[in-house]
Formats: C-alpha cells, structure tokens, sequence
C-alpha cells in the first residue's frame, strides 16, 4: 500500500500519527461503526499526548494489567525516530474504563514510563494510578487466523465528529496473518482512523473477549477528513496473540526486591524498572487514605535512589543487582554483580547508595543461573551481616560468610538441589529467616505448588516441613505471579516487626502485592486488599 501522509485534525489540530514513509497511515478505532455499550469494551483508553492544544495527539490503547496500557510505539513517535524505554518525553494523559468521556466514570491519569518492543509497533504504558477497579482485556488464547471476523474498538474520528465523546467499534475481516502484522478490512463501511491508534483488535467468541491485535496503520477510507475518493477500509494491526507477543506482554516490566531500606525492622520494596531507576516504597503501618479507613499495613509511594541500572535485569548478558544488609547498620546496601564476575557493594546512605568498592570478584558465570549457578544475600550466622550464598547447577549450596570487607572460602551446607537454580525445573530457592533466631533459613518451593521451610542449624538445614501448598503458578514468575518472603507485617506486641519472614505474593496478572503473615508454621490471609 503506497504511503498515506498523517495530517493535522482541522479546528482540533489533533496530530494524525506516522508510521514511515511507505506504509499507510495511522488506525485505531472503527468509523462508521457502532457507539458502544456503556458497560463493554471498559478496557478501551483513551490516550491525549503532548502539553499543548497545537501539538496534542490522540490515541486510543488496551488496558492490558492495572498499571500498564498497550498501544502504538508510534503514538509516540515522530517519524522514523525509535522509542526507547524510560520515562515519557511528553505528557501523556490516558482515560479508561469509560466509553463515554463526558462522565465520571473510570480514572483519568498520566503515564509515568513506556516500555516499546523492539521490532513491533508495540508499546507498554504505566500508568501513575492503577486502574485497580477496571477489567483488563483478557490476551488471546489461540492466535488470530485468516477469515475471521474480528471487533476494532477506539476513539478515534467518526464520518462526523473530530474528536468524538463516545467509544465507537465495528467488525473486521482478517485477510492475512504474518510476523508481526494481521491486515484486516472493515465490514460495512467500519474503518480505522485518526485517533484510532493503538486501540484494540478484539475476538469475540463464546460470550469471551479477547485481544489478538493493536491497530497500527490504516487507509481511513470514510474517516472524517480523508480525501472523497479514498475507500478503502483495509488497515494493519499488530499481532499479539502469537507466543511471542503474549509473552511480551506478561514479562516482567520490573524487578521487585524486599529489605529493610530504611532500619525501622519492616522490609520495603526496592523496584528496580526497565530504565534503569531503582525506587524504594517504604513499607508503614497506618491510615492509606487518610482519614478515611483504619491503619493497615502498606506501601508508601516509590522515591528514586538511584538510576543507570538498566543493564543490570539478571538477564542474559547482564548484570544483575541484590539488596541486602552488609555492614551491620540494619539497613540494606546495594549488592552489584557485575558480568565482568565483581560482587561491589553501595552502603545505604537513607535516601540513596554511595560509592562501589569490590567485595569479590570470579562470578561472571553465575548472573542469570543458566551457566554455573546464582548467588543469594542473607545473613546466616545471626552477626547481622549478609553473607553470600553459592548455588552451583551441581546442586551444591554453600555458604561464605561476610568478613566486613569480602567473603570467606565458604562451606557446603546443603545438596542436592542443582534442579532448583533457575525455578524453570523442579523449583526454587529463598533465603529468609522464618523463625525469628536471626539466621536465614532455607524456603524451597517446588513446582507442584509446596513450599517447605528448612530451618537454619548452623552449619546446614534441617529437613524441612510444608507450610503451604498450591503455589506451582507461581515459581517463575512467567505464569500467575511470584513469591517473595520478607518481613513486612507488623507482627510484634508493640506493632513493630517480629522478625519472621512473611509470604509476599505477586500476581502478574493485576499486578497487585498481597501478604500472608508467619504464624511459625505457616502463613495466613493479613488483608484481602492490595498492599500497595
């Protein structure tokens, strides 16, 4: 299809989007299509970016998780330039949850980060304030195939009005499905257009939606301003439901970390975000909202510490970043594993790290846990100071401790877990102190959902008992969510902490941080609420 040019909206100065030179024109929702219900399609966003009303632009985009919307990289863009991770270059407003925008309904927030995928006119978008009260758009379960009649939802331009109030939709045919694009044409004069970037490509099947594409491009044939003699309805989208997009979408946009950060005995969350950011929500008992409900436990919001660490995810080919206390002052320092193999430590100054000096060096091939082992921070012999754990893929786990400026030659405390390094086999492994003696105990979590407590003897672990069941989702990651154990519930006579380690649970698919409080032999529901 030769190249349609994007073009200014008339008396909105609304910013049709580009692609590049060569392709057709920006999409998104379905003109002369239906307005929708007011109950259905909630997911569908509305995006208004730039600072000012000459060079604002619209969009539309899929709530795809409470904190993330998906849309165009290209609403982004601005001609060929790529999009990179980190925060957006521009104000970027997005309303969602509801279909019509002159009601209250849903929330109305700013973007705080985006996350594009390389190759894909794709883009993950945070939001400031999760959409907690708001249905996500469920991810396809089968991939799209030609001849199928698929639903566009958006808010972009109608025959009538620039910049309409209401979510419009119409059906589409699949007429091709290639790595990444699904072409598709409109039914009954339905089109893609201004405005209509981003938004969502839906199957509807068995009383079930589904989001197989995000609309990419288009040849607005019938859109409000397009030339009288342009018909074509066809467009391109971007296709999600292919593995590859699907596991895009759930991968982790952010690294989460639980230690004390600021010495008050609680751990906090330490969030290590794809630009390189590591932010620190300090984790307090009293009213959330204020003064509107009871004090409970909960997070502040993130301050930054520190940033430039993006390449140091723990993903192949880079570096990877722990959090643990290493100098005995109870709060946690900055542990950096480097791939040139250094373990340097960053002391905590209370509201950032400081400078790096090397502890050890030779552990180049124990970053990701896919070559010789992983590494793990915790104090094991009760000094107050995180020792380093060595598990090798031989199933060896040894123990060095931490002789305040490095580690000593260490020794072997445990075997026979080399089937448990990566979590992607039998399991996994945790290091957290369970029992409240000041020594980090050994937690193992196998895949068919247990998880066991070895206690920490002193020079080994004992043999364990189960203290919950039914976590199998939840060892990678990749599926329901993951499992952190921290300390973060105020469990002490007086409200302070108790020293036990507490079940932190991470759902990947609404993203929310839930707690399960140490009993001593086994964890109970604290708060049906989202911790955060």
């Amino acid at each position: 299809m030769p190249a349609i040019r994007p073009r200014a909206a008339v008396a909105t100065s609304i910013t049709a989007l580009a692609l590049a030179a060569g392709a057709i024109a920006i999409p998104a929702s379905a003109i002369n299509g239906t307005t929708a219900p007011s109950t259905t399609y909630t997911f569908t966003a509305k995006l208004e970016i730039g600072n000012g009303e000459a060079t604002k632009r619209n969009c539309s985009g899929a709530l795809v998780n409470p904190r993330w919307v998906l849309t165009a990289s290209s609403c982004f863009t601005k001609g060929l330039t790529e999009l990179e991770a980190g925060p957006v270059a521009e104000k970027t407003v997005v309303t969602v949850g509801r279909n019509n925008l002159t009601t209250g309904n849903g929330i109305v927030t700013e973007v705080t980060e985006v996350v594009p995928y390389v190759g894909r006119d794709l883009v993950m978008a945070r939001l400031k304030t999760p959409a907690w009260n708001i249905t996500p758009v469920a991810l396809a379960a089968t991939p799209v195939a030609v001849g199928e009649t698929l639903k566009s939802a958006g808010f972009g331009q109608t025959t009538a009005d620039w910049v309409p109030f209401n979510l419009h939709t119409g059906n589409f045919t699949v007429d091709s499905v290639a790595t990444p694009n699904v072409a598709i044409t409109g039914q009954n004069g339905a089109a893609v257009c201004d405005g209509d970037a981003g938004g969502p490509l839906l199957r509807e099947k068995d009383g079930k939606i589904e989001l197989v594409g995000i609309n990419s491009r288009s040849w607005k044939g019938g859109c409000l301003g397009a030339p009288a003699t342009e018909t074509r309805t066809s467009a391109e989208s971007v296709n999600v439901s292919d593995a590859s997009g699907v596991k895009w979408i759930n991968s982790e946009r952010e690294f989460v970390h639980m230690a004390d950060a600021n010495g008050d005995g609680l751990d906090d969350m330490i969030i290590q975000n794809l630009n390189g950011d590591v932010t620190v929500r300090t984790t307090i008992k009293g009213p959330r909202f204020f003064p509107l409900d009871e004090p409970r436990v909960h997070l502040t919001e993130g301050v930054r510490w520190s940033s430039g660490w993006a390449n140091f995810t723990g993903q192949e080919g880079k570096g990877r970043l722990y959090f643990a206390d290493v100098n005995a002052d109870n709060k946690a320092d900055m542990i950096v594993h480097a791939t040139d193999g250094s373990i340097a430590v960053r002391p905590n100054l209370g509201n950032g790290f400081g400078s790096s000096v090397t502890w050890s060096t030779g552990w180049g091939r124990f970053v990701t846990g896919n070559d010789l082992g992983r590494l793990y921070f915790a104090d094991m012999n009760a000094d107050n100071k995180a020792d380093m754990i060595v598990h090798t893929t031989d199933g060896n786990v040894a123990v060095r401790l931490n002789l305040g400026t490095g580690f000593n030659g260490g020794t072997t405390w445990s075997t026979g877990w080399g089937r448990f390094v990566t979590g992607n086999d039998l399991g996994r492994l945790y290091f957290a102190d369970m029992n409240a003696d000041n020594k980090a105990d050994m937690i193992v979590h196998t895949t068919d959902g247990n998880v066991a407590v070895r206690l920490n003897l002193g020079t080994g672990f004992n043999g364990g008992t189960t203290w919950s069941t039914g976590w199998g989702r939840f060892v990678t990651g990749n599926d329901l969510g993951r499992l952190y154990f921290a300390d973060a519930v105020n469990g002490g006579p007086d409200g302070s902490a108790d020293g036990k380690a507490d079940m932190v649970v991470h759902t990947t698919k609404d993203g929310r941080i839930a707690l399960r409080q140490n009993t001593g032999s086994a964890f109970v529901i604290v708060d049906n609420e989202d911790w955060l």
